[in-house]
């Protein structure tokens, strides 16, 4: 078993098929543990690999909807849950996990090769992390995160707008930053204050990183012609948030859980919303309006080490 501790939360990952571990091993390593050094967290959840099982009897399909490059079907019992991926063009099950109704205990069942196994595998994990965490006041949000000055900034739009592009302004025109997480990271309400965590799931960004900040403020991306910033009522604040983090409408305790969540991180966090070009002034109009810089330049193009910096190794799309 590797024992994982993610946003202050302990999670499991029970498999002995060693191929897989090793294509998870980049994304999880810098989360594990000891098992003896978590053992005073409680365990969120453990997901165990087994063989292939049956699926639950009267088990209702109650959503299917698509899950990246799978489709994804939700089913439910009294007292459990199923989750099948299928095959986006043949509608084959290639993969299932069932799990209780509080999502704190799955068995899952892979199949194909090794890149199969491990893309099914790990989105079982942020699925059972983002129902599971919801009413510990934390879900995982669909955003890319610049940390600056012990405060991170989280970019949320819609798939396609634009969340990587603007990372890579603030990277390459903003000093001082480091990128904390490129898709998945994690929001919390810890203490009073609102801090985002790093995840082990970045996107395409290979960015898993072992961090957290205090979130100085949310930013919702919209592509205009011109830069704008203003900052939202709390009653436009949550209705920006809640399309942004994960979660399952169809099951209403967890969407009250999410949405108690999302009310607690509007009332301690700014949230604004930033109409802008891809291009330089973004970055500068954006970084002033959250207070993250007061727009000092510091020379052009991507800074380095003492400046701006990214793990090792790591790109982001645009620089590619």
């Amino acid at each position: 078993m590797k024992h994982c501790i993610i946003a202050d939360l302990h999670v499991v990952i029970d498999s002995d098929d060693k191929p897989l571990l090793d294509v998870l091993a980049p994304r999880y390593a810098p989360f594990c543990h000891r098992a003896s050094d978590c053992a005073e967290v409680p365990v969120l959840f453990a997901l165990h690999h087994v063989e292939r099982f049956e699926p639950l009897a009267n088990a209702v399909q109650i959503a299917d909807f698509e899950c990246q490059e799978t489709w994804c079907i939700y089913s439910e019992t009294a007292d459990a849950v199923q989750i099948t991926l299928q095959d986006m063009d043949t509608r084959q099950d290639i993969a299932q996990m069932q799990c209780d109704a509080a999502y704190h205990d799955a068995k899952c069942w892979l199949s194909g090769d090794v890149a199969i196994r491990e893309y099914c595998y790990n989105n079982f994990m942020m699925m059972l992390f983002a129902f599971a965490a919801m009413n510990r006041q934390t879900l995982l949000f669909h955003a890319s995160v610049i940390a600056r000055e012990g405060k991170a900034y989280l970019f949320l739009a819609k798939s396609g707008t634009g969340k990587s592009t603007h990372s890579t302004l603030w990277l390459k025109h903003v000093p001082g930053c480091q990128l904390v997480n490129d898709d998945n990271p994690v929001v919390g309400v810890r203490d009073g204050k609102v801090i985002v965590y790093g995840s082990p799931w970045s996107g395409k960004t290979h960015c898993y990183r072992n961090v957290s900040f205090e979130v100085g403020g949310f930013v919702r991306i919209n592509r205009a012609p011109e830069c704008s910033i203003q900052r939202q009522s709390p009653v436009s604040a949550f209705a920006l948030l809640l399309p942004s983090c994960s979660g399952v409408k169809w099951v209403k305790p967890l969407y009250r859980a999410q949405c108690d969540a999302i009310t607690a991180i509007v009332g301690r966090t700014p949230i604004y919303e930033l109409y802008c070009t891809p291009y330089r002034e973004a970055a500068m109009v954006c970084s002033r309006g959250v207070g993250a810089w007061d727009g000092v330049s510091q020379g052009e193009g991507f800074a380095v080490n003492e400046h701006s910096r990214k793990p090792a190794g790591v790109k982001l799309p645009e620089e590619n």
